[in-house]
């Protein structure tokens, strides 16, 4: 395995682009202190678009959108944020209370987070999703981030760079610093766990924006040697006048 990932890049030379993708997306507004936001590889049946996030003792509604990033929401200083459901509570007629779907614990370092979510398989009690924190710090404009959820590697090759995303794990793609937007050739393959070999996933032409950043999360497919791919964008955010 370890000799295939490093024959890569002679790999990634042979392969031409076969087509043309373009980004879209816009400004992501601030909030004071800490803030977080969403991002959804799908939306489960019976889940709302609109959400509701409790952070200490506010509660925020938020739009989950599958292909770009939420509105930002403030970490409380414990940084624990919940997506809740309000339903009757049995022990208090009358009264609501909240259930949690998901929960995610924001290191204090973190001031900018992404949290990402990932419908279980199986939910587990009222948890729907499960939740990885990605700290921004090193996701500048124009960035990638490859998120790995698939059980073999994956080889994406933007331009003249090389990125390798091991299974289970997350790589960023770097961009240049741009004064403007710039068509890069990207290459994306796996390696077949059973046919012991790199194939392509896909192959096009890119517009690298330097005032967004997309995620690109793999998963096993339906099938052994199949794997998806879902993009999300995420806008660089505003910056204070």
């Amino acid at each position: 395995m370890r000799k295939a990932l490093c024959h890569i890049c002679f790999l990634f030379a042979a392969i031409q682009p076969l087509a043309a993708q373009t980004d879209s997306g816009g400004d992501s507004r601030r909030v004071p202190g800490r803030s977080a936001w969403f991002a959804c590889t799908s939306i489960p049946d019976g889940i709302e678009k609109t959400i509701k996030v409790l952070g200490g003792k506010d509660i925020t509604e938020v739009e989950l959108l599958e292909y770009m990033a939420s509105d930002p929401v403030r970490i409380p200083e414990d940084g624990i944020i919940r997506i809740v459901r309000e339903v009757p509570d049995p022990e208090n007629r009358g009264k609501l209370k909240y259930l949690t779907l998901a929960e995610a614990r924001i290191p204090d370092n973190v001031r900018e987070a992404l949290i990402i979510l990932f419908p279980l398989p199986k939910s587990e009690g009222a948890l729907i999703f499960q939740a990885k924190v990605q700290d921004l710090a090193a996701f500048k404009g124009g960035d990638r981030l490859f998120i790995n959820l698939s059980d073999t590697n994956v080889g994406v090759k933007i331009g003249p760079t090389s990125v390798a995303v091991l299974a289970r794990q997350a790589n960023i793609y770097s961009a240049p610093k741009l004064a403007k937007s710039a068509n890069m050739p990207i290459i994306y393959q796996f390696y077949h766990p059973v046919q012991k070999k790199w194939k392509l996933l896909s192959a096009s032409t890119v517009v690298i924006v330097p005032t967004r950043r997309k995620i690109c999360i793999f998963n096993n497919g339906s099938r052994v040697g199949h794997i998806k791919r879902h993009d999300i964008i995420f806008p660089v955010q505003r910056k204070a006048p």
